[in-house]
């Protein structure tokens, strides 16, 4: 990627430069390098304006604005997603890029405890991908906000179909990403079904299969809800264990420079 993002910078091509930023971007907010990542989506987002790509701009709008909730910049993460949704009413990928930035825009209601907004703009996500037929890529931003949606309105029959969706998701694709979304989907309703002892086993499966897949932030979540069920629990070196999952969550949100 860095020798295609060369090439494209010697020969001048806007174009081919904000395709590399908005990649560059999503493989360093993987790799945990968030800074890096933030300059490259905001290069991305400002060179797809100039050249007037909106469906270029509309993903590297999502994916600004999932680093920033990462982050805990709930407000400034709103309005990046808000202004990408703008952008992908014009992009020819239209639907694609929607369904995109609604499970982000849910997510980052969420995360600021705006649940009613949460699940109109869900709603939104869902109508457009049935409408558009499924894709493989938006259901996996979409379908772990649905169940955690419908988790925090207690409504865990709702739920648990979406995570029969990623579950079969998961079989399908036979990814490592796929499989950890689906355990980690499966361990925050069992939390809310009152099946502590499963959650955590299903939310260390999701742990190690994030983190072999180099994925810090979304292992360093598991770490922390695995935190929180077992001192509900209270199993024999439950504290102990809590203690060590913690402190390693700590050092990951630090070095990641998650709020």
């Amino acid at each position: 990627m860095a020798h295609t993002y060369d090439t494209a910078k010697r020969m001048k091509a806007p174009r081919a430069i904000a395709l590399c930023q908005c990649f560059n971007g999503a493989l360093e907010f993987q790799a945990g390098h968030w800074r890096e990542a933030d300059a490259a989506l905001r290069e991305s987002i400002r060179l797809h304006r100039e050249i007037g790509a909106a469906s270029g701009e509309a993903l590297a709008c999502q994916r600004l604005g999932v680093l920033l909730t990462a982050r805990g910049d709930w407000e400034g993460g709103r309005i990046v997603i808000e202004e990408g949704i703008i952008a992908a009413e014009r992009a020819l990928l239209r639907a694609h890029c929607l369904v995109r930035l609604y499970a982000a825009l849910a997510r980052n209601h969420l995360e600021a405890s705006d649940l009613d907004a949460a699940e109109h703009t869900l709603g939104l996500g869902l109508e457009m991908s049935q409408r558009h037929g499924h894709c493989a890529s938006c259901d996996a931003l979409l379908l772990p906000a649905a169940v955690s949606v419908r988790v925090k309105q207690g409504n865990l029959q709702a739920a648990e179909m979406f995570c029969d969706q990623l579950e079969e998701a998961s079989v399908k694709y036979a990814s490592r990403i796929w499989v950890a979304m689906a355990r980690q989907a499966r361990a925050e309703l069992a939390a809310a079904q009152g099946k502590l002892d499963q959650a955590v086993l299903w939310y260390h499966e999701a742990y190690e299969n994030f983190t072999i897949a180099g994925n810090d932030y979304e292992a360093a979540r598991c770490l922390s809800a695995s935190s929180e069920i077992r001192l509900r629990r209270r199993a024999p070196r439950d504290e102990i264990i809590v203690q060590q999952a913690q402190a390693e969550a700590r050092e990951i949100y630090a070095r990641l420079g998650a709020g």
